[in-house]
């Protein structure tokens, strides 16, 4: 499972790679494919060519192509999404548009930010009451969510308490029968939990287990691709320091 790929064409194909190699064999995606990188076009087409068992739009998908106010996001944001709006033709367009912030697929919910506001709504590790609204809007086991760019879990207990942490580093998960779960991959194109590597997660179903994992691209690739292009040049310092 991956989230917040951002157009980093590097992280994707390094990511894809380490997935692979550990058995993968069917990929979701919680959105925000493009926006803030220099690949918009070439990362998603390679998500389309991936097995993909789930995809939804994240918030920059949908002010790519007019679907979510541009005013919604700062400058920079903002900037990054015009530029990635006069870089799609006409075909990657459609594909856009035709993804939804939620999917409920055979793996569990699919959102890009919350049950309760798919597109837009942050659910930040520690927010339990945020969390909370979102395993009370409806019934599910699972979902996965990303939007925040930090690999996070909620837990709702039996008793109907919620907790939620940030995942440091690369971690695992037994998910315990008759809890309820909030899961976050983090970012695999724009990291923003100080970690620069690229973060995805393994659903192992057989296990009844999740592992978060992190894996090294080319950074360097990435930021000059990203200044080449004319884009913000935060957007590729920001690469290297995983904020």
């Amino acid at each position: 499972m991956v989230s917040d790929l951002h157009s980093n064409l590097e992280a994707l194909d390094a990511v894809v790679a380490a997935a692979r190699d550990r058995g993968a064999t069917g990929f979701i995606v919680c959105g925000d494919i493009v926006g803030y990188g220099a690949d918009p076009e070439a990362v998603l087409e390679r998500v389309f060519d991936l097995p993909l068992r789930s995809v939804v739009a994240g918030n920059h998908d949908l002010a790519a192509v007019d679907r979510f106010p541009l005013d919604w996001f700062n400058d920079v944001a903002a900037d990054a999404l015009r530029w990635t709006a006069e870089q799609l033709p006409a075909d990657a367009r459609e594909t856009l548009r035709g993804l939804e912030p939620r999917e409920s697929s055979t793996e569990g919910l699919v959102v890009h930010g919350s049950v309760v506001e798919p597109a837009s709504e942050y659910l930040m590790p520690g927010e339990d009451a945020a969390a909370s609204r979102s395993f009370g809007h409806e019934p599910f086991e699972r979902c996965f969510f990303g939007h925040t760019h930090v690999p996070t879990v909620f837990e709702q207990r039996g008793d109907g308490g919620v907790r939620g942490n940030a995942i440091q580093g690369e971690g695992r998960l037994r998910l315990t029968g008759g809890h309820r779960y909030l899961l976050n991959p983090g970012s695999l194109g724009q990291p923003r939990d100080g970690d620069p590597r690229s973060a995805f997660m393994i659903v192992d179903d057989e296990q009844s287990a999740v592992e978060w994992i992190r894996v090294a691209y080319d950074v360097d690739a990435a930021q000059e691709k990203i200044r080449a292009a004319g884009l913000p040049g935060v957007l590729a310092d920001r690469l290297a320091a995983g904020r």
